[in-house]
């Protein structure tokens, strides 16, 4: 698909250099795909880095989490129960869609996280294909859709996010991101109707229940598909079955759900520490770091600003919104959301604590739908005088993505091996105070549940 894009930017342009100033444009064209293949490679870079380090930061030993939904699902499966064994709530969530990745695995691959890995760079692909699409389906000019395209592969790929690949019990973000994404490009607007529109927009409705089945924040999908009924113009119909479908399938989710027995919400300067939480989770991945927490605020505050003038502003316009920018905004305000319902959802907000990077992927939402948002407007910059400015900057940015990519990657393979020599040594029949964070915070339980899996006739040898 780039390359086939890249081939008519070069006729199109040749055309137009033969008619004004051959020498002149032609070194100008020569400068632009220059530069765009320069791109395109560290986009390459930054991917082939990305997959590196999903192999080397991979678990693929029960830890944790992974320990507890091994020893769940022998138990539903002794009991027969297999409704249980989808349906039972973990936490505030209903993991179905782990829980069937779980079952493939330990059927198939022994249960060493094989079948997550294989589903995570599935969804990832997809994820990246549907968005590409969306580029090469809009109006911008062939020269900017070249460049624009591997912008977006460096945004949606930061090695931050791997262990929603290769850590089993975090793919639950990398599925209700991923079916997000999908719902929101499958809701067609007014005026982009096709003869397929009507299964489009069912299999949206599909994909925003799916996105529900990875963690319970993926329930907000359903009024932000109602924003983007409402935005794209599709009339009261859509909206009336989109606002039916998410409110039948929410309380069908939510019924016999734990309640928090808690809430601080009433609590002396909460909502200053909810507030906090909510920019520094909007700062991922910085804020993952104490040492840059501040910067990760500012981050945070921008993005949280930026986004919510965007809303406002689209929301008081009287036309439908452009697609592109529908679907930027759209996830924009998804990210919002959930910053809202994670704060709510943590009673233990403090003060400069370090933010979990898992939740990463779910930012990245944000930064993918402003890039989506801002492409028409930087088209403008690309094609005026000042582009050759605006390649300098671009390139610098990818190299320092790149340069990050190395960094936190390097970080994250440090962070598995400890958990990996962890567990090699508690299988060997030792123990230390720092299992309790590395392997599980209660050694009879671990035991036990080790004696149980090795019954199961899983990691016997280790």
């Amino acid at each position: 698909m780039w390359a086939s894009l890249k081939v008519k930017s070069w006729e199109a342009d040749y055309e137009v250099a033969s008619q004004t100033r051959p020498q002149t444009r032609l070194r100008s064209i020569a400068r632009d795909h220059t530069f765009t293949l320069v791109l395109a490679s560290i986009a390459a870079l930054h991917c082939a880095l990305f997959v590196y380090f999903v192999e080397r930061a991979s678990l693929r030993v029960p830890v944790y989490d992974f320990l507890d939904w091994l020893v769940f699902y022998d138990n539903r499966m002794q009991a027969g129960d297999w409704l249980g064994y989808l349906w039972g709530a973990h936490n505030e969530h209903r993991i179905v869609l782990s829980r069937i990745l779980l079952a493939a695995d330990v059927r198939w691959f022994g249960g060493d996280g094989t079948a997550f890995v294989v589903s995570g760079f599935v969804l990832l692909i997809g994820v990246i294909g549907v968005l590409c699409r969306e580029i090469w389906k809009s109006n911008l000019s062939s020269s900017w859709k070249a460049v624009a395209i591997p912008c977006l592969i460096i945004v949606l790929t930061p090695v931050a996010t791997v262990i929603t690949i290769g850590v089993p019990v975090f793919g639950v973000f990398l599925q209700t991101a991923a079916f997000a994404v999908f719902a929101v490009v499958l809701l067609d607007g007014a005026g982009e109707e096709t003869r397929w529109s009507d299964w489009r927009r069912a299999a949206a409705l599909g994909a925003g229940c799916l996105s529900g089945f990875g963690i319970s924040g993926g329930l907000l999908i359903w009024p932000v598909l109602l924003w983007a009924a409402w935005r794209g113009k599709l009339g009261w119909r859509w909206i009336g079955v989109i606002a039916a479908a998410g409110a039948a399938f929410i309380a069908v989710y939510l019924r016999g759900l734990p309640v928090p027995a808690e809430s601080r919400l009433l609590s002396m300067g909460h909502p200053i520490e909810m507030f906090d939480y909510a920019i520094r989770f909007l700062g991922l991945p910085w804020s993952h770091l104490y040492q840059l927490v501040w910067p990760s605020r500012l981050v945070g505050l921008c993005l949280l600003g930026l986004g919510g003038y965007l809303l406002v502003d689209d929301g008081l316009s009287a036309t439908a919104t452009p697609r592109l920018h529908r679907v930027g905004l759209a996830l924009v305000l998804f990210v919002l959301l959930l910053a809202a319902a994670i704060v709510s959802a943590r009673a233990d907000v403090a003060e400069d604590r370090q933010m979990p990077i898992r939740y990463t992927l779910l930012v990245v939402l944000a930064h993918v739908g402003l890039l989506l948002f801002a492409l028409p407007l930087l088209q403008r910059v690309w094609d005026g005088p000042r582009r050759l400015l605006l390649q300098c900057a671009m390139l610098t940015l990818a190299v320092a993505l790149v340069c990050q990519q190395v960094i936190a990657g390097k970080y994250a393979v440090q962070e598995a091996n400890r958990y990996k020599e962890a567990w090699a040594r508690f299988a060997a029949g030792e123990w230390s105070p720092d299992m309790l964070h590395y392997v599980y915070p209660d050694r009879d339980a671990a035991q036990a549940m080790v004696a149980r899996l090795r019954q199961m006739g899983l990691y016997q040898g280790n």
